[in-house]
């Protein structure tokens, strides 16, 4: 296990590297400061899990959208300075044993024994009977749904602002025709070619429906635990060559499930925001049919037919290890909405858009809430931060 003071230790670098008021494609600080204070249990996995999300965001290229102030070059040795990420990664190995272990676990368990033969259809099935999640199930009938949605847009973009680029470290070297199939597919998301049409580019126009800062990792410091472990544990999968037969797991269950959810969302926009631009949503839902047809065909079953069951195997727990993290997180984000909307309607908090300074406020999690007031991710604020204690596991708050 990561120590509180490795965390501190890697905190206290990454804070030095980022230099003062950096961009946030630069800004490489994580909550170090609330394990010299509290170092919960909470806080500690917080910590971890952002120092996580540094440690492979450092595969990225990452620019700001617009000129910053001094040396773009500068910054740029900084950010991608190899011995300082070397020694990040050095702890990669075992943040992801502490931190996804257990979950890797469980989806071995729940894969034990099955075949893709009969997994597959069993599971397009399954999605494709599955009514709406429960959060927006829920979020349909609330007059605060704005504030929650918002909320999800925002928990969601650590991943979908920079959409399809983990997916992309699995493509690259040479393993046969799956590759192409897989290559065909990441051109879709990259727009083929076409920067306006680069899904991460249709995400951002959802995001400025909502008033939402679209510049990548804007909204750092509004990521829960939870969004960043579902985030880290997509990562993990692609973040290394020998679990390329998990990556297709997750893109099997991934473009298999957006397919459905995607077109959820889609109409639940079209229904109560139809003044945002839900192209995002709507394009999913169309191309991702083709998407899942091509990953069962073109990668899953010749890849299973040529190496054997253990292939199949290692898909299925891909598959399942996404399946969990999906559902988890719908989970949490509806716990959290629902909470919030408890201590609203007992007057202990209000609903509002987010400001743009909270990274200079410090971490709260639900086992040191603290006094005063405590914001909510993209929600509002809790007036009364006892009530945070309330709150699900994972669920953190910025200090007002």
């Amino acid at each position: 296990m990561t120590s509180d003071m490795d965390l501190v230790d890697l905190g206290r670098e990454l804070s030095e590297r980022s230099g003062k008021r950096p961009t946030p494609v630069f800004d490489l600080r994580i909550d170090h400061p609330s394990l010299e204070a509290h170092a919960t249990p909470q806080q500690h996995r917080h910590v971890a899990h952002q120092a996580l999300m540094r440690s492979y965001q450092g595969r990225f290229v990452l620019l700001p959208g617009e000129a910053t102030n001094g040396s773009i070059l500068t910054a740029m040795t900084a950010r991608y300075d190899p011995g300082a990420t070397l020694r990040l990664d050095a702890h990669r190995a075992a943040l992801e044993a502490e931190l996804l272990g257990d979950r890797v676990e469980a989806a071995r368990r729940a894969a034990a024994g099955r075949s893709c033969a009969t997994y597959i259809p069993e599971i397009l099935a399954t999605i494709r009977e599955t009514p709406p999640g429960g959060f927006l199930g829920w979020l349909g009938e609330q007059p605060a749904r704005l504030h929650d949605y918002r909320n999800f847009l925002i928990q969601s973009s650590a991943d979908l602002l920079a959409e399809a680029s983990a997916s992309a470290l699995g493509v690259i070297g040479e393993f046969g025709p799956p590759q192409s199939a897989l290559f065909r597919i990441l051109i879709d998301e990259f727009g083929f070619g076409t920067h306006d049409k680069k899904h991460s580019m249709l995400y951002r126009k959802t995001l400025r429906g909502f008033g939402v800062n679209e510049e990548y990792n804007a909204c750092w410091p509004l990521f829960d635990t939870v969004a960043l472990e579902l985030h880290n544990t997509i990562h993990s999968m692609f973040q290394s060559p020998r679990h390329l037969f998990r990556q297709i797991g997750f893109l099997l269950y991934a473009e298999t499930s957006y397919q459905v959810s995607t077109g959820q969302h889609y109409r639940y926009l079209r229904r109560h925001h139809p003044e945002v631009d839900a192209t995002y949503f709507g394009e999913h839902a169309h191309i991702d049919i083709h998407h899942s047809q091509m990953m069962i065909e073109e990668v899953v079953m010749p890849l299973v037919d040529r190496f054997g069951a253990d292939v199949g195997g290692e898909v299925i727990l891909g598959a399942e290890l996404t399946r969990a993290a999906f559902a988890d997180a719908d989970t949490h984000l509806l716990a959290v909405s629902q909470a919030f909307a408890s201590a609203e309607s007992d007057g202990a908090a209000y609903y509002a858009a987010p400001g743009k300074s909270l990274g200079s406020h410090g971490l709260a999690t639900p086992d040191v809430p603290g006094d005063g007031a405590v914001w909510i991710g993209g929600i509002g604020v809790l007036e009364d931060a006892s009530r945070l204690a309330g709150f699900p596991d994972g669920t953190t708050g910025r200090r007002v």
